[in-house]
């Protein structure tokens, strides 16, 4: 049954005074992160398996094996707030090496976590120049090159920045899309059998010859199928909507996100809380002014970059949003290097900025937090993660620099006093019918009758994270209400989660409920569970919905492409299970959806046929 809804008092202090500043303070060298040095990339995920996050660092030099000052490092979190490195160990002792056109923004950029056969273990795509690498994760410490069987060297001209993982046509693997900085980007999809093949034309994805630093999947259409941002470098912003998750349209003009600045980094949060993510993109600024494009709903944005104060970031990399202090609202941090001339003057060097957002204290903007919080370094940023690395509860920063050693900062928000107001909670997602990493899952949790999201996605410049989606939730100790909207289209949730802990939630393992798109206010209890068995099938499967109530229950079948192939209704006189058969030995093998009808109200689900 459903469970009942209790309003807590004690969430009306959900951070609605104000909060001292919360430092940062340098914790590299106690971490023995001081001696990784000339980095372009930084990306964190827990590749052996132990409970934390270790860091991948991508070389901005060419590889020579007696000079470390040249390796991409694999640093292992011990779990006692230091990182070993274990690059030789884990496989990585014989580096890629530029043999071609040296590149002057560095030689090895991106580094790109993904569990791309979904055995959970994280596998790890690095972008180069001249020639991109993909080492599988054996699951015992080692990695292993399976670049060529896997077909996703790229080309010995390609500039490759950035790897984004994501499953493109929903059907439960990852696919992987390369951003280029001297011609097309490329789009493989996911084979399922440890090989991709390159789709780029037939999506209409290949653009023209762009400058591309990081790409974005999101859903801006709000239809179920993400879409892709390409944040370029003097050029317009690509957007490539997608209906179908077989082809694509260049939409950015519509939806308001041509931005023609030299454009780096990229960020999604919902810097508003209300419920619509927006787009945070760092520029040049004496090129072209950052912009924080505010979904307005609609499928149209809105710079509003100006407005909250975050217009300008010197020459910027790397950014994220993030809740630093815990009072219900995202922050955002951005690194910066220059590292060419403007107009044929040398840029000086500008410290990293980092914003406090007021929305809580009542204001619609950011405030500059930079010298606060302690974050706001002079060395030549590049890669940015936020991640909690020593498992306190809060999210520390990592900055990966072109010249200098790399930065780590330790929030010290839990150690300032007045804990409680600091609450919060995190949770690391495992895709079952989606993909295993969660990738384009939205999260959002309900406290008395705010809710507070966040989109689960990895994606930065120079790196992807797997990492889990982290909340502050201010003087509150208990979340009344979790939601977790999958790339299937399925939202699940569970109900009175108390503070101050790290989850594990596993797709299926909830109650599933209509999701309501308007945000805000939760949809009706329709089923209380469904499945399939078996899934996937040869010949016949059966589909079985338990629900709360009498009714009829409408089914339909389709493809990939939205083609139906079956339909059948039954009705219900009384709480029970529904149960359809569906003979499919017709049907070519593959994935379909099922959308399933309830009452004026809908869930859909997946079903795979063939082995």
């Amino acid at each position: 049954m459903k469970p009942s809804i209790y309003c807590h008092l004690l969430v009306i202090g959900l951070g609605f005074r104000e909060i001292a500043a919360q430092d940062f303070t340098p914790a590299a060298a106690a971490a023995h992160l001081d001696a990784v040095v000339n980095t372009n990339g930084v990306a964190v995920a827990d590749y052996d398996q132990d409970g934390d996050l270790d860091i991948f660092f991508t070389g901005l030099l060419n590889f020579d094996p007696s000079d470390t000052k040249t390796w991409n490092h694999l640093m292992r979190n011990n779990g006692m707030g230091v990182f070993d490195d274990v690059t030789v160990e884990a496989g990585f002792g014989i580096q890629y090496i530029n043999e071609g056109l040296k590149a002057a923004r560095g030689e090895k950029m991106g580094a790109s976590w993904g569990d791309y056969d979904n055995d959970g273990y994280p596998d790890i795509f690095l972008a180069n120049s001249r020639e991109n690498q993909l080492y599988h994760n054996e699951g015992n410490g080692t990695f292993r090159d399976v670049t060529a069987q896997a077909g996703v060297a790229g080309c010995n001209v390609c500039y490759s920045a950035t790897g984004l993982w994501w499953d493109h046509d929903r059907d439960g693997d990852l696919d992987l899309y390369v951003s280029n900085l001297n011609t097309t980007n490329v789009m493989y999809q996911n084979n399922g059998n440890g090989t991709f093949s390159d789709i780029t034309a037939s999506t209409g994805l290949s653009g023209g010859s762009t400058i591309t630093w990081s790409s974005v999947a999101f859903d801006a259409g709000k239809d179920g199928f993400l879409d892709l941002l390409n944040v370029n470098d003097t050029q317009a912003k690509e957007f490539f909507e997608n209906r179908t998750g077989q082809r694509y349209n260049e939409a950015a003009l519509a939806y308001r996100l041509d931005n023609k600045g030299a454009g780096m980094g990229v960020a999604i949060g919902d810097c508003n809380n209300d419920g619509l993510f927006d787009i945070y993109i760092t520029n040049i600024f004496y090129h072209l002014a950052n912009p924080l494009f505010v979904d307005t709903g609609n499928r149209r944005y809105k710079d509003q970059a100006k407005e909250w104060g975050v217009d300008n970031t010197g020459w910027g990399w790397g950014t994220q949003f993030l809740d630093f202090d815990h009072d219900g609202d995202e922050d955002l941090a951005a690194v910066n290097g220059p590292i060419d001339k403007v107009n044929q003057v040398i840029q000086p060097d500008i410290p990293n900025l980092f914003f406090k957002n007021r929305l809580i204290e009542g204001e619609n903007r950011f405030e500059d937090w930079s010298i606060a919080s302690g974050t706001n370094g002079l060395a030549k940023g590049k890669g940015l993660e936020t991640f909690d690395y020593d498992g306190d509860g809060d999210l520390d920063m990592v900055v990966a620099n072109m010249q200098e050693a790399a930065y780590l900062f330790k929030n010290e928000t839990l150690e300032k006093g007045q804990a409680e107001t600091k609450n919060w909670l995190q949770i690391n997602l495992e895709g079952v019918a989606s993909n295993r990493n969660a990738f384009g899952t939205t999260v959002k949790i309900r406290i008395g009758n705010q809710w507070y999201h966040r989109f689960h996605h990895g994606a930065a410049i120079f790196g992807q994270s797997i990492k889990p989606v982290h909340f502050g939730i201010g003087a509150a100790t208990l979340v009344d209400e979790i939601r977790f909207t999958w790339p299937t289209g399925i939202t699940e949730a569970i109900y009175l989660v108390t503070a101050n802990q790290l989850i594990k939630f596993k797709e299926g393992s909830g109650t599933i409920v209509e999701e309501n798109n308007g945000g805000n206010t939760g949809g009706g209890f329709i089923v209380e569970k469904n499945y399939s068995q078996p899934n996937p099938f040869d010949d016949t499967t059966l589909i079985t919905f338990d629900v709360a109530t009498s009714g009829t229950l409408d089914l339909h079948i389709f493809t990939t492409m939205g083609q139906e192939v079956h339909h059948d209704s039954k009705t219900i006189t009384s709480p029970g299970s529904i149960e359809f058969e569906w003979d499919g030995s017709g049907a070519t093998d593959g994935v379909y959806f099922y959308s399933a009808v309830f009452q004026n109200k809908r869930m859909t689900g997946k079903i795979i046929k063939g082995k």
